[in-house]
């Protein structure tokens, strides 16, 4: 799907590897597809260290998965599987460039604190490149400057106290599909060795996720998200339409 003035781009959600948005935000894409919405992914690797699957695999399960959020377009920054880096100035340009000619209103990525080191150095990196994309004088005449109007750390291991959780119960297949579409990573065969996405209750484990998560506003599942900053509305249908959880229902 290609941005332009009169379909603008809503979401660009960032993972440091293929299958990094799908597990930790997927329903939240599908979501926004169905509700009309345009979406878009960006992996900043190709997944090259993977312990299981060859780069080849890795890029027809990523085609697959878009497929089955709904997702018609999904870019690749081609940075170092295991060398993404915040502090490296064509890294960071280089994810400049793309949100210049994505234009995105929305930014999803990794949060922070987790135990993956590329999943840190993609969330300051792309705090870097998001800023830096909106200065004038940054990469001299490469690129409109534009600066997203959102940014949200989807969780991913580490769990965080989320600022929001969206209701993905209607699109819950629709992830579990895109999940499994990387099936070097989370499927086993006699090749596979052995690795935190393959064990056999690894969909059980994320569904139980969304479950705790789900109950929190009161629906089946969810997924979590934090602000960088406080988040305002410009109409009040969107704060009272919220999902919440029932008086007395379990919140974990």
């Amino acid at each position: 799907m290609t941005s332009d003035a009169s379909s603008p781009l809503r979401i660009l959600a960032i993972g440091a590897h293929p299958d990094d948005v799908e597990i930790s935000c997927g329903g939240t894409l599908a979501l926004a597809v169905r509700q009309g919405f345009q979406a878009l992914v960006l992996d900043l690797t190709k997944g090259e260290l993977s312990t299981n699957g060859t780069v080849e695999e890795r890029a027809k399960e990523a085609a697959e998965a878009a497929r089955a959020l709904g997702i018609e377009e999904r870019r690749n920054a081609g940075l170092p599987d295991g060398g993404v880096d915040s502090h490296d100035a064509e890294q960071v340009r280089r994810v400049v460039r793309i949100l210049r000619t994505l234009r995105p209103s929305v930014l999803f990525t990794h949060a922070p604190k987790d135990r993956h080191p590329d999943h840190v150095e993609a969330s300051y990196l792309v705090d870097r490149a998001w800023y830096l994309a909106g200065l004038r004088q940054y990469d001299g005449e490469e690129g409109t400057p534009h600066r997203a109007e959102g940014r949200y750390h989807f969780i991913s291991r580490i769990t965080l106290e989320p600022t929001f959780v969206v209701d993905i119960t209607p699109v819950w297949e629709e992830k579990k599909r895109a999940i499994l579409s990387h099936g070097s990573q989370v499927g086993r065969d006699a090749r596979s060795v052995s690795t935190p996405l393959n064990v056999p209750d690894f969909m059980e484990r994320i569904e139980a996720r969304a479950r705790h998560f789900g109950s929190q506003i009161g629906v089946r599942y969810g997924e979590p998200f934090r602000a960088t900053e406080p988040i305002g509305f410009r109409s009040l249908a969107a704060l009272i339409g919220s999902a919440r959880p029932e008086p007395g229902s379990f919140r974990g």
